[in-house]
């Protein structure tokens, strides 16, 4: 037998005529660009990063710059502030008052505070700083003496919970934010306090002075600022350029998760319309956060960075990925066309050409496999051929076992006599059982039929045996409907069935039982046959596993070998046989296949 190669030439331009998208070219083309471009890719995603970190960091020095001149300030202010009160309480006139109103307290109680009238020796500092909305004087314990101009309930439900969490103050102190009411007005102001301790001549704590702060102040400190600062106590605003109300808090105002601002930091907040740059800075002495807030978009619009640059790397880094991913795809896909060219001869009935080459790289050695596949391809097809003849033998054999004469001719005498002996409804529905046997088993010359119309074959079968055998055999028929829609070949119960009467139920001589059931399980069709007949032992049992597990001749036990194989011919092979048998008591034949339709 002479092979010849085709031209590699000829057969690469018939390959280039239509363009497959799904061809090791594209796919060459496809992995290459992608292992030259993601290099590229994350380059410039880094260094676009490396820019925006950049960026942002300037961005939080120059915001710590501003937020640490805006604390001078505060701090500036809080100077200004303990320097007046150092003044206030040393003030001989401020010593006096809490020196006699100690001595009241000792005689009358501390009662005594509500008659007297601490603004006699605070009216000379009382417009000292216009910050301070008001000024008050406590004892040690914290008590008011002789307040008139604040609501006392207010102070005291403060100032009670402070000194009990604080004890003795023994320096001067600030307190957090709280709200007062003058009585005259009944006008609520939102401040903070700093509280100095006021010494007697023996140096024991005699009282307090206690200076009330508008904390407007800090709005007003921030007018000299361009930027956008707010001063939060915990979650609330409490000073800001923008008219921003009482008590509101900086998720509500601003939509600023406050857990992200507990430390010194710089941040990017996403938003709706824009990001936000959020610069923190803490402010320990009154336990305040500095924030500095300004757009994002704002921030990388005023940058100085040369992104076109980088754009400019990324657009030509690009197209020296495609051109070299093409040239790769070409000069690596050529062999395996060339191999596929080869293919498309022997698929159009061409099974003399071989695959040549001079190369030794894995392709040329898939293409000398391919030529060893080709030499088997004739053995194979001379298999099938053969494998073809044993079928059709099997497929006439089962032909041959629809169409029994004795069967037929037994029949008929049996209606025959049925006849005669004046059983005309009997004798009719024997000739629609066996017309509805032979109506089903012939099917037209197909061989594949439903399982519902297999089991009417077999009650039809078994009707007709039950009138010939009714001194010794009755049946039951048990199938699940949810098997019938599954396609099975013909005739594959009847041969089963037909071994349980002769070679089980007959035999034994005396009236048996015989069970005819299917059902679903685990996506497989299950027969059963069940009679109890003679039985069969276990060396006939090993035969009759034996013939059907044989490839050679089966005529022997055709009724039940036949099944197997042609079950096995039609399933793949995924056929299975179990018989159970007890002599002289029962016999249960199990067959199993997958469920198709």
């Amino acid at each position: 037998m002479n092979f010849y190669p085709i031209k590699e030439s000829s057969m690469n331009i018939k390959r280039r005529k239509k363009f497959n998208p799904n061809s090791i070219a594209v796919k060459y083309f496809v992995v290459t660009c992608i292992f030259i471009i993601v290099p590229i890719l994350v380059f410039f995603i880094l260094a676009q990063r490396f820019n925006t970190g950049t960026v942002l960091e300037q961005k939080r020095r120059s915001d710590l710059s501003t937020l640490n001149a805006f604390a001078s300030s505060i701090r500036e202010y809080m100077s200004s502030i303990e320097t007046i009160a150092s003044l206030i309480i040393h003030d001989e006139a401020v010593s006096h008052f809490i020196s006699d109103a100690s001595s009241s307290s000792a005689v009358h109680g501390k009662t005594i505070y509500k008659e007297l009238d601490s603004s006699s020796c605070l009216a000379p500092f009382s417009s000292i700083n216009t910050s301070i909305l008001a000024t008050g004087l406590t004892d040690a314990s914290g008590l008011f003496i002789g307040e008139h101009k604040l609501n006392p309930d207010r102070l005291s439900y403060f100032f009670h919970d402070f000194f009990t969490k604080n004890g003795p103050i023994l320096e001067p102190v600030w307190t957090n934010t709280f709200s007062i009411e003058f009585q005259d007005t009944g006008q609520v102001k939102k401040v903070l306090a700093h509280l100095t301790p006021i010494t007697d001549k023996t140096g024991n704590i005699s009282g307090y002075l206690v200076l009330f702060l508008d904390t407007l102040k800090f709005s007003e400190l921030l007018t000299a600022y361009s930027d956008d600062i707010y001063v939060l106590e915990n979650v609330y605003i409490i000073g800001s350029k923008r008219e921003v109300p009482v008590n509101t808090s900086l998720y509500s105002f601003s939509q600023i998760n406050y857990g992200l601002l507990l430390n010194d930091n710089c941040v990017i907040i996403d938003q709706k319309d824009d990001s936000l740059v959020v610069t923190t800075k803490v402010f320990p002495q009154l336990d305040f956060r500095l924030l500095l807030i300004s757009s994002y978009r704002e921030l990388r619009n005023n940058s100085a960075i040369a992104y076109p640059n980088l754009f400019t790397v990324l657009i030509w880094g690009i197209f020296f990925a495609v051109v070299s991913s093409l040239i790769i795809a070409r000069f690596q896909a050529k062999p395996i066309f060339y191999l596929i060219g080869i293919m498309e001869h022997v698929k159009e009935g061409d099974f003399h050409i071989r695959f040549h080459s001079k190369a030794k790289d894995e392709i040329s050695e898939l293409g000398f496999t391919f030529n060893s596949l080709l030499d088997k391809v004739q053995t194979l097809m001379d298999e099938q051929k053969e494998h073809q003849k044993r079928k059709q033998k099997m497929e006439m054999q089962m032909l041959q076992e629809q169409v029994k004469p004795h069967f037929l001719y037994n029949v008929l005498e049996m209606t025959s006599s049925l006849i005669r002996c004046s059983l005309y409804q009997e004798a009719m529905d024997t000739l629609e059982n066996l017309a509805s046997f032979y109506r089903i088993s012939l099917n037209n010359g197909s061989n594949i039929i439903t399982v519902k119309d297999e089991i009417q074959l077999v009650e039809n079968y078994l009707h007709l045996q039950k009138m010939r055998y009714i001194e010794f055999m009755d049946y039951m028929v048990a199938f699940s409907p949810n098997i019938y829609d599954y396609s099975v070949p013909k005739l594959t119960l009847q041969p089963l069935v037909e071994n349980a009467i002769y070679h089980g139920i007959k035999e034994k001589g005396e009236t048996g039982i015989l069970c005819v059931a299917g059902y679903l399980d685990n996506q497989r069709v299950v027969f059963e046959i069940y009679d109890t007949g003679t039985g069969i032992s276990p060396q006939k049992i090993k035969e009759l596993e034996d013939a059907v597990a044989a490839e050679t001749d089966i005529s022997n036990h055709f009724g039940l070998a036949s099944v197997v194989k042609r079950l096995n011919i039609h399933y793949n092979n995924q056929a299975k046989l179990l018989i159970e048998s007890k002599l002289s008591e029962y016999t249960c034949v199990t067959v199993s296949f997958p469920a198709e339709k």
